[in-house]
């Protein structure tokens, strides 16, 4: 019998389903499995509503942009990123050069206050103790502002349309990030009953419908809707 303890008590099942993005790699850690995914940050912007050029999403080589459902615009520095280093990226970093040496230029290496708040963070916790998820409900990291900017900048250029764009609202996301940039959508064997779908590397949005039926298949013994084998977790 599989089950999840909660802190509303256990919960006994037959299947469980791990789609904990950022925080599956510390998740499956604690129970002995090793998930190699590094964190990485996005920032966005929202522009206040405005006539633009075009109603579909654009993706151009220092920028991307989609229309908002209030009339705004949403854009960011394309092929950008933040990256604050962690325990991690100094523990496992070495399965990422191949991806820094070609895309070195798109990151924002730092080092500063999210490396000691991550070590802060348990890295092993009993069932009866408090986990790091519940320490921190919501991961919100704050939106680099220049970087935002500067996707803006290179919009304009582009769209002199948004020359005139005012920002209506910025924020910036948590992204886990594989060797491959390839998720991991696989069954753990040394854990019966337990399924991991995460380290989308920044495309879950779009692949999530896939995924999540690939997942679901792999839970469900049918025949998966894609050959599984490039999403498998003993590939690394």
């Amino acid at each position: 019998m599989t089950g999840v303890v909660t802190e509303a008590g256990e919960i006994r099942c037959d299947q469980v389903l791990l789609a904990g993005g950022a925080w599956s790699g510390r998740f499956l850690k604690n129970a002995g499995v090793s998930l190699p995914t590094l964190p990485l940050i996005c920032s966005v912007l929202r522009t206040q509503p405005m006539d633009g050029p075009t109603d579909i999403a654009v993706g151009g080589p220092d920028f991307s942009f989609r229309k908002h459902q209030n009339g705004g615009y949403i854009i960011t520095q394309r092929g950008k990123l933040d990256a604050p280093i962690t325990l991690d990226h100094l523990l496992i970093g070495w399965r990422y050069l191949d991806q820094l040496r070609t895309q070195r230029n798109a990151l924002k290496i730092r080092f500063g206050q999210a490396f000691f708040k991550d070590l802060a963070l348990p890295r092993r916790w009993g069932a009866t103790q408090q986990s790091p998820f519940e320490r921190i409900r919501t991961t919100n990291p704050g939106a680099n502002l220049a970087l935002n900017q500067e996707a803006l900048n290179n919009l304009s250029a582009a769209w002199p349309a948004f020359a005139q764009a005012q920002v209506e609202e910025a924020w910036a996301g948590l992204i886990d990030v594989t060797p491959d940039s390839i998720p991991v959508i696989d069954q753990i064997d040394s854990i019966p009953g337990l399924t991991v779908a995460t380290g989308f590397s920044g495309h879950g949005f779009g692949t999530g419908p896939a995924a999540g039926q690939l997942a679901a298949d792999l839970i469900a013994q049918s025949t998966p809707i894609i050959d599984p084998a490039p999403y498998r977790l003993d590939r690394f």
